[in-house]
């Protein structure tokens, strides 16, 4: 029997487990030579993750078993093949079974020859990839827990106007100062793209190549400098001093959205969407769902001409993907009207800001115990598989056990998934502090003000005859 031995190794793996590629490979070949089986060739991957198939020795070894040069794969450990559930099958099913190739993996003793080998393989597979989801999450909580201590996150390298020291940065003078100048001088009213001319003209000093437009934009992004430190989505305070104040970076970031808007204004890009009127957008039909559109008659002779809002499905535009009946009975409404309605809503809130509240709507069991029956789910379907390991348990009655429990399971999730979907956008305090912000009534802001407050504060607003619901993005 021709053998095609394969052998895989991580540094995780190498530092945590203990056995090298050259161990691997010595223990099968001492298994070969008890079952006489002829080696026909090693292939190693060194180095590399079981979290896909894109390794060069498994690609070699599964276009040998294509060609009919082995007839079975030895493995030391199931999850040295990999430790993804889908690629382990395909694997063994798709690769190596079509082609009448057995697979064998010596540290479970079995193989895909007999019925129960070919179980095995489901089961185990399944438990590679779990250990693969436990081993990513230990990884990401470690780095969330390094951001959150205000550590580094950058090991190979410290942005421009900062030098590694110990787990965090040091400031490098000359570069601290060029890094300024970028955020002041975009304050001042400079483009990118000057900044970017000025520093090359003066021949990029201190920096090694010359700067290029999206470095800077980099730089201006990069919370780092005003003290922060990232990981992903996440901000931290951190353990380095700063280079610019807080108030400068988000005084930055805003202007950086200012100009972006007007460049998408001067291309005629529609995007990112931005509403002319208060309400457009957020205001739908009480009737059918369907978007309210704003209609608009004529000028009058004193120059001004009436607005209202109509239910979509009520215009008479063909091949509407917004149109949601054939037949709604919603009527048209005057757009001044909804509008004075709104503002007088959120007036009452600026002037009542204890109708906010900061509870808001959860299931009927608390979420820890939700999580907890997660747990104990996990921890029984280990202990049916160990019963089934130990003959106590029929693979029938596996499965039907398994399936009971992945039903519960699912529903759990989506509890879950329901009550966060359920939490307010904005916290009591925030909305609190947009509304305590105003230095007078809604009712006396200009228009562009009165629609900005409306967004931050509205999520939706639905109209259904003469009754107005608003979703607010906190809870009332």
């Amino acid at each position: 029997m021709r053998v095609g031995i394969y052998v895989r190794v991580s540094t995780l793996d190498q530092a945590e487990e203990g056995y090298s590629i050259d161990e691997q490979i010595d223990k099968l070949k001492k298994f070969c030579e008890l079952k006489d089986w002829q080696v026909f060739d090693c292939y190693k991957d060194a180095g590399f993750t079981g979290a896909n198939i894109n390794r060069p020795g498994l690609s070699k070894l599964i276009n040998d078993v294509k060609l009919k040069k082995i007839d079975t794969v030895l493995v030391y450990k199931l999850d040295r093949l990999s430790r993804s559930q889908k690629d382990t099958l395909y694997l063994i099913e798709d690769v190596f079974g079509v082609n009448d190739v057995s697979f064998v993996s010596l540290n479970e003793n079995f193989d895909t020859a007999t019925p129960f080998g070919k179980a095995m393989i489901g089961i185990l597979a399944v438990f590679a990839q779990l250990e693969r989801e436990q081993i990513k999450e230990r990884m990401t909580m470690g780095k969330i827990g390094r951001a959150k201590s205000g550590k580094s996150m950058s090991w190979n390298w410290a942005p421009f106007g900062y030098k590694h020291k110990d787990d965090t940065f040091e400031i490098v003078e000359i570069e601290a100062q060029i890094v300024k100048r970028i955020f002041m001088d975009y304050l001042s009213g400079i483009s990118i793209s000057k900044l970017k001319d000025h520093l090359n003209d003066e021949g990029h000093i201190a920096k090694d190549i010359p700067w290029s437009y999206r470095t800077i934009r980099q730089t201006l992004d990069n919370p780092t400098y005003a003290g922060f430190t990232k990981y992903k989505d996440l901000i931290f305070p951190g353990l380095h001093e700063a280079i610019i104040s807080e108030d400068v970076y988000n005084r930055v970031q805003k202007e950086l959205d200012i100009r972006q808007k007007q460049a998408y204004a001067r291309s005629n890009n529609p995007r990112p969407f931005q509403a002319k009127y208060m309400v457009s957008g957020i205001i739908r039909c009480g009737h059918c769902g369907a978007a309210l559109s704003l209609q608009q008659y004529g000028i009058k002779k004193d120059g001004t001409r009436t607005k209202i809002y109509r239910c979509h499905s009520r215009l008479n535009k063909k091949h509407s993907t917004m149109k949601k009946a054939d037949f709604c009975p919603s009527r048209d409404y005057k757009m001044e009207d909804i509008e004075m309605t709104v503002l007088e809503e959120i007036e009452k809130l600026r002037l009542n800001p204890n109708l906010i509240k900061e509870e808001y709507p959860t299931s009927e069991i608390d979420e820890t115990l939700l999580i907890k029956r997660l747990s104990e789910l996990d921890k029984k379907l280990e202990k049916l598989v160990s019963l089934y390991l130990d003959d106590s348990l029929s693979v029938d009655f596996l499965n039907v056990k398994k399936e009971e429990i992945e039903v519960e399971r699912k529903g759990i999730e989506n509890k879950l998934l329901d009550n966060e979907s359920n939490k307010p956008e904005l916290k009591q305090s925030e909305a609190i502090d947009i509304l305590n912000s105003l230095k007078s009534s809604v009712l006396k802001l200009d228009y562009e003000k009165q629609k900005n407050l409306v967004r931050k504060l509205i999520k939706k607003i639905t109209m259904k005859d003469d009754e107005m619901a608003l979703e607010w993005r906190f809870t009332v």
